[in-house]
Parts: C-alpha cells; sequence; structure tokens
C-alpha cells in the first residue's frame, strides 16, 4: 500500500527523462540567457516556470510546472543523495540547509579534469542569470553543497 508521502512525492514527478534530455533543456536557457529573478517566470518549448536556481532544475527535469516548479527543498524531496564519484550529468549539487536566502541548486555537467577538484555546471543565479560554467566542487569552496540524483532519471 502506497504512504501519503510516497503518493506526494510520485505527484511531483514528471515522466522518467534521459540524461541527455535533462541537458538539452538546462541548455535551452543559455539561448539567450534568462535574467534570474524569484516571482518572475520564462516560458519556452518546455512550459513556464520560476526563473530562480530551483524553477530552473525544475524545467530541467521536467518536473510539472504547478506554480512554477518546486523548490529547493521540494528538489530534495524528488531526488536521493549519491557520492561524489557517481556524479553524472542531470545529477544535482543542492543546498537545502539554511534559510531560503541562501538555499541554491546548481546542475553537474562534466568534470573538468581527471582530478574531479572542479566541474561544468549550469545554474540560474542572481546577477548572471542563466550560466555554464566552471564550478570548484562541491561548490565554490562553499560547504553545505551535496550530490543528488533525480529519482526518475533514466540510468544508462
Amino acid at each position: 500500500m502506497a504512504t501519503p508521502q510516497k503518493v506526494e512525492t510520485s505527484a511531483r514527478l514528471g515522466s522518467p527523462i534521459r540524461r541527455s534530455e535533462i541537458i538539452e533543456r538546462a541548455e535551452s536557457w543559455l539561448r539567450p540567457s534568462v535574467p534570474y529573478h524569484t516571482t518572475k517566470f520564462h516560458h519556452n518549448e518546455f512550459g513556464i516556470y520560476r526563473t530562480d536556481c530551483s524553477g530552473y532544475v525544475s524545467m530541467a527535469w521536467g518536473l510539472p510546472a504547478r506554480r512554477g516548479g518546486l523548490d529547493t527543498l521540494g528538489l530534495a524531496s524528488v531526488s536521493e543523495p549519491i557520492e561524489r564519484d557517481e556524479l553524472r550529468a542531470g545529477d544535482v549539487l543542492l543546498r537545502t540547509e539554511g534559510s531560503r536566502l541562501i538555499r541554491h541548486v546548481a546542475v553537474f555537467h562534466e568534470w573538468t579534469g581527471e582530478d574531479r577538484t572542479a566541474y561544468w555546471g549550469f545554474e540560474q543565479s542572481g546577477g548572471a542569470g542563466t550560466v555554464h560554467r566552471m564550478v570548484t566542487y562541491p561548490y565554490g569552496g562553499l560547504e553545505h553543497y551535496l550530490p543528488r540524483r533525480y529519482l526518475n532519471v533514466i540510468q544508462y
């Protein structure tokens, strides 16, 4: 029998999605870069989502666009913790600790080198909008960013 928590989580999930689709969706906000805002929305071929970091990841993961996507705590509820060495394209580095003003999420794309001290990531950030940039692991030397994987990503 499904528990209320499992039913609620299942309602938040989108359709299963391939990693290549997550990256394609993340790149869509770079043409042109979408300005960051916590209360505005962006509409493209993938739907209408909030233009903050969690709205951006909601769009990239193909989550239902109700209210513009999930917040960072909601993203934690539809993902699972993974180890650093398990990071693959479409996973995220997520900070749920602290107030909503310091919570943040970035999409992992790929490692910059074999030493795995930095990666290419996509994010929606204040002052810059949508960017694809090199980030020092886990997130610019800041603590509390944990690698996570979307529950409905297709593993192969």
